[in-house]
């Protein structure tokens, strides 16, 4: 999962990003997030809201997902690299090295590849009630 994931999913309560999170939160599913991920998340709630919140997050995060050290897909970062922009080249790395079906994000950087699927299309892959809006 991608960053944007959990900000929509804070953000928006009505969104196909929530829907994703309470399927987390129940363990249906599993998140892996990229080292990257983490600091991203923790700075957007440090930033735009409040410290405790972002360290609340933060618990939140190394708790539900599986978090893969940057050190663990150097080779594949040098793979892509110049392939993304560099803010999401460590994500696409994990999902590649780890050979993950979904790479689930509201980025459109990621639509040259495969894996690429955004949180509406993700939570109907699941045969799920989908809100209207793509994230």
């Amino acid at each position: 999962m991608d960053t944007n994931v959990f900000i929509y999913a804070f953000e928006f309560p009505r969104s196909n990003a929530r829907k994703i999170i309470e399927l987390l939160n129940r363990n249906e599913i599993e998140a892996i997030i990229s080292e990257r991920v983490l600091r991203e998340v923790i700075s957007y709630f440090r930033k735009y809201y409040r410290k405790d919140l972002a360290a609340a997050f933060r618990y939140y995060l190394l708790l539900s997902c599986a978090v893969i050290p940057a050190s663990e897909v150097r080779g594949e970062m040098s793979r892509f690299k110049g392939a993304i922009k560099d803010k999401d080249l460590e994500q696409l790395a994990v999902t590649k090295r780890l050979g993950l079906k979904d790479l689930v994000s509201y980025d459109k950087d990621f639509e040259p590849f495969e894996e690429y699927i955004t949180p509406k299309r993700f939570i109907k892959t699941l045969g799920l009630d989908s809100e209207e809006s793509e994230y």
